[in-house]
């Protein structure tokens, strides 16, 4: 790999770790964290079903897809291309890696029973532990599949109340995943959920001024939300 390409996927995992990223790996130096992904030991799951069964089955589902063994070969292949890219688009390459700070989520989905909360459970799982939703259970609104616009109501326990938030759907991909709902449930915490922009719902939680700071230092940017 060329070498001052290398060092920048190095010194961006350097900076996401002092953001509070990549912290099950705190035994490894970033080089080793890095190298770790690029053989795909180090992974994630772009889509809930590679996590959670499907309630209806009726394909096979694909094996996931070995990011870092893509994520290397796309770098080896057109490195001055991966050159110009901003420390904002290899830092997103590098951060979905983290599956305790973000949810990367395909767009296009399978409509299913067990899409909502299998969706919450992800965004709990990378809420830094300020969003810990129980008694979770779903119900379509609407027919999946049957109009343009499909609806799954998610609901669940928080904070001693009943909570619920709206999946909506454009045929089979997602529109609206409730993260204005989430947001408003846990604004008084400090934290929020926001979505980075990208090709997938790629999601994590920040304090404002971690938010603010990303996008000062390193040109992130983020949809808006609320």
């Amino acid at each position: 790999m060329n070498p001052k390409l290398r060092k920048r996927f190095v010194d961006s995992i350097e900076y996401l770790r002092k953001m509070d990223f990549f912290r099950d790996y705190s035994n490894l130096t970033s080089e080793e964290v890095l190298e770790r992904i690029f053989r795909n030991e180090i992974k994630y799951s772009s889509s809930w079903w590679f996590e959670e069964p499907r309630s209806s089955p009726l394909f096979e589902i694909p094996e996931p897809i070995p990011h870092g063994l893509h994520l290397l070969d796309s770098i080896e292949r057109y490195w001055e291309y991966w050159m110009k890219k901003s420390d904002f688009e290899v830092d997103r390459s590098l951060i979905p890696f983290d599956v305790k700070r973000v949810m990367c989520e395909a767009v296009e989905t399978w409509m299913d029973d067990n899409m909502g909360p299998a969706i919450i459970k992800r965004l709990a799982r990378i809420s830094r532990g300020v969003f810990q939703p129980t008694n979770v259970t779903s119900e379509w609104m609407t027919p999946p599949g049957d109009y343009k616009w499909s609806i799954q109501r998610v609901d669940f326990d928080f904070k001693g109340k009943r909570h619920k938030i709206q999946i909506v759907l454009q045929h089979d991909f997602l529109v609206d995943i409730g993260l204005e709902e989430l947001n408003e449930l846990i604004k008084d915490i400090g934290y929020q959920y926001y979505q980075i922009v990208d090709d997938y719902i790629s999601v994590v939680v920040l304090t404002k001024e971690e938010a603010e700071k990303l996008k000062k230092e390193r040109g992130w940017k983020f949809k808006y939300i609320c």
